[in-house]
């Protein structure tokens, strides 16, 4: 899962970049989907590791490593999330960015 967690991290960084340099404004349609991906596939891959590290606990393990052995394998579960937590992190920043550079026009500021 971390390749994909890689490329939609990657893809949501890349356009969060865009927006920050440019203003492109048809990106922020894109912006919170790319973005929600990056983060369940962070979930999604800190349950099939976590899958893996039950089933090798239960039936693999012996008796007196289990605790270190699932403790272990919870921390390398982990990674995923805080991959992709950290795409998020750089993407929301981006994002951040662009509107304090390119603001939504205010519509009560226009003369009438």
């Amino acid at each position: 899962m971390m390749w994909f967690i890689f490329l939609f991290g990657l893809l949501a960084v890349t356009a969060g970049g865009r927006f920050a340099l440019r203003g492109e404004r048809q990106l922020l349609a894109f912006l919170p989907w790319v973005t929600a991906t990056t983060l369940v596939a962070g979930v999604f891959g800190f349950v099939i590791g976590m899958s893996k590290v039950l089933s090798y606990v239960v039936y693999r393990a012996k008796p007196d490593e289990r605790w270190l052995v699932l403790l272990d394998g919870t921390r390398e579960a982990l990674q995923n999330v805080s991959a992709s937590l950290l795409f998020t992190v750089l993407t929301c920043l981006l994002i951040a960015i662009g509107f304090r550079r390119f603001p939504l026009p205010n519509p009560s500021a226009e003369l009438r």
